[in-house]
């Protein structure tokens, strides 16, 4: 019987009580995904470990999420200014109002089948600004 999965990579970074380990697996029938894992020290007691699986064709979605929580984090803890000035230095776009050229271009994007996400990024606005705008111009109901 063969292997079931093999690892293509893999990388561990301590950081404090906590490890985390990013690993690139491949399934027999050849799919690639990527593993998550993270062990912590609880005293005496064994390690306690968590992993989270990221299939490859999620993983665009995945690291726009995590992008944008890590940007999220590091401009709270910067101490930013306004909520709309800390979220226009990820969209520029945010919170400024829509023109009609963006109405029609937003669109023939959605009809295109571009994601939220990819809107967001073609428009520079936030995916729930996105999301809110499609449902206005009923072309949707603004999920991916």
């Amino acid at each position: 019987m063969g292997e079931s999965k093999k690892e293509l990579f893999s990388k561990r970074v301590d950081a404090g009580s906590r490890t985390y380990f990013f690993d690139v697996k491949q399934s027999a029938q050849g799919t690639k995904y990527l593993v998550i894992s993270e062990a912590r020290r609880t005293g005496d007691s064994p390690s306690k470990h968590d992993r989270v699986m990221v299939f490859g064709e999620h993983i665009p979605a995945f690291y726009q999420g995590l992008k944008r929580a890590i940007a999220f984090v590091t401009r709270r803890n910067a101490g930013s200014g306004s909520y709309a000035e800390a979220a226009r230095r990820e969209f520029p776009r945010a919170y400024a109002s829509w023109t009609e050229d963006e109405d029609s271009g937003l669109a023939d994007a959605y009809a295109q089948g571009k994601t939220t996400t990819e809107l967001a990024d073609i428009f520079q606005r936030k995916p729930s600004a996105i999301a809110s705008r499609l449902r206005k111009l009923a072309l949707g109901n603004g999920q991916e």
